[in-house]
């Protein structure tokens, strides 16, 4: 008998930009909410599960608007008993946060944004990361 194996195909329909910055992910949420007057907040942490048995916990905050998602994502993994050292791009360990723009209208401006980000002072680097040339693109989906 012949096997049938599933193709799934997801839709990046989202801005992926990376950070550095050295500081508590709190801090900088509540940094980003005072620059971009933005309602950034804490929501529980996302848990991904791998075949292993193991599992990657990432701080996770979130501004819902009518038309608009802006999510915040340490790329550390949690430290915990139960989790292994991880990131949830291990590709660009180099960053400690991302930022992801769902849903964001055609009247946004992506670049300023980015501006606005890079003025913070704790913040050393902002970058847009395409997505399609990410491995672990997939871990960005919940």
């Amino acid at each position: 008998m012949a096997k049938k194996k599933l193709q799934v195909t997801y839709d990046y329909d989202f801005t992926l930009l990376a950070l550095n910055a050295n500081v508590k992910p709190y801090r900088l949420a509540w940094s980003i909410n005072k620059e971009l007057k933005l309602d950034l907040s804490k929501c529980e942490n996302i848990e991904i599960d791998f075949k292993s048995g193991r599992e990657l916990n990432v701080v996770n905050y979130i501004d819902l608007g009518e038309y608009r998602t802006i999510r915040l994502l340490r790329n550390r993994a949690e430290e915990s008993e139960e989790q292994f050292d991880a990131f949830l791009i291990p590709e660009l360990k180099n960053f400690d946060y991302f930022i992801i723009l769902e849903n964001e209208s055609s009247t946004f401006d992506e670049n300023a944004f980015i501006s606005k980000i890079k003025e913070i002072p704790f913040v050393q680097f902002a970058t847009k990361v395409e997505i399609e040339a990410l491995k672990s693109r997939d871990n960005l989906i919940f």
